[in-house]
């Protein structure tokens, strides 16, 4: 039984539009999967191990759970582009570990709009359902408030992919998350040196410029090439974490100007975008650089197609938060700091054999 008792007005119906199932934890994912239903949440399952499962190294470690009871964690994501598989196999590998601990983890779909009210409607179902930690995505500081509120009714929340001040403001435990501002920033250094001594324009592409982790990476992205050769197009355009639409975005950036030397993309489907630059036959003039060391851009960067990637431990996302969950439901604290910044290493086919998620043990830092 959960450790909180809750009695909510319209709990029982939120439950019910959100149909969220409780299962064991387990992800997988596929680049424009499509959703069943409009913005129901699901979960995806998987036998916990019947032994223990080693932590990895430099992960975080579980306490002991000496009171008796089960603990439930909930973590709460997406499924629209191959970021998400690294974030559920995160917390399905965090499921494993905490199976010797009278701990689980389910993960949870949220449905297809990734918005604040879309995210916090699948918060308050998880609490309705009696989990007693909830790690999620969050979608703007619209998300804190719902934090406060449970925080005060004793679950624990914790969050993902984006750093805010709130979250620990208002009683989060957790908060791990790349330094956006710094990665975009980071990929403006990258993108000036693989372009070399040329002068030329540079398309962004976005999800939304609502989303606060990509809008970061923008904005970062722009400050860093100030002073040098290259200019950005424009603001940047839309693409929703899509690869095909990234995929049309850079035919239209390579169409409409005559010096493209690189397209930057601050978020999912940047594969996209290297499949556009190599069908124009321009891989060795046009340099694409994106995020997330995924199998679709691993294989970008061997094939030539992509000069770099951006990591943002989306196995820690998932493995992190969820265990960090567990542990403060069984001793009250927080993780120390709650703000925390995850390894965001810039890779190339130069120093991929460091970093593939194919080749080095699950969880290894700095390989997803």
């Amino acid at each position: 039984m959960s450790r909180v008792l809750r009695n909510r007005v319209g709990a029982a119906a939120l439950v019910g539009v959100l149909a969220l199932a409780v299962t064991a934890c387990s992800g997988t994912g596929e680049a424009d999967a499509p959703q069943s239903g409009s913005d129901a949440p699901s979960t995806s399952t998987e036998a916990p191990p019947e032994s223990s499962v080693e932590v990895p190294e430099g992960r975080v470690v579980p306490v002991e759970n000496s009171s008796g009871d089960a603990v439930k964690i909930a973590m709460i994501g997406f499924s629209n582009n191959p970021y998400w598989v690294g974030v559920s196999e995160g917390a399905t590998y965090a499921n494993d570990v905490l199976a010797s601990y009278d701990g689980s983890v389910d993960w949870i779909i949220a449905g297809t709009r990734q918005d604040v009210q879309t995210i916090n409607s699948a918060i308050l179902a998880a609490a309705n359902q009696g989990y007693d930690g909830i790690g999620f995505f969050i979608g703007g500081e619209g998300n804190c408030q719902v934090i406060a509120d449970l925080t005060e009714e004793g679950v624990k929340l914790g969050v993902y992919n984006t750093l805010f001040d709130c979250v620990e403001s208002s009683g989060g435990v957790i908060d791990y998350a790349q330094q956006q501002d710094d990665a975009g920033k980071l990929a403006a250094s990258e993108m000036i040196k693989a372009v070399g001594d040329a002068s030329g324009s540079v398309g962004i592409i976005v999800s939304t410029f609502t989303a606060p982790g990509s809008e970061q990476r923008r904005t970062g992205f722009i400050d860093g090439l100030k002073g040098s050769n290259l200019t950005v197009i424009g603001e940047g355009v839309e693409a929703q974490d899509s690869a095909s639409n990234t995929y049309t975005a850079t035919q239209n950036y390579l169409q409409s100007t005559d010096d493209v030397v690189g397209i930057y993309c601050t978020a999912g489907g940047p594969f996209g975008a290297a499949q556009a630059v190599a069908a124009a036959g321009l891989t060795d003039t046009v340099k694409v650089i994106g995020y997330d060391i995924t199998d679709e851009n691993v294989a970008a960067l061997k094939d030539g197609s992509m000069y770099g990637l951006i990591g943002q431990d989306a196995f820690g996302q998932g493995y992190n938060v969820a265990v960090q969950l567990y542990n403060s439901v069984i001793t009250g604290e927080k993780a120390d700091p709650v703000l925390q910044p995850a390894e965001s290493p810039f890779v190339t086919l130069d120093n991929l054999d460091q970093h593939d998620p194919a080749t080095v043990p699950v969880g290894t830092l700095g390989a997803s």
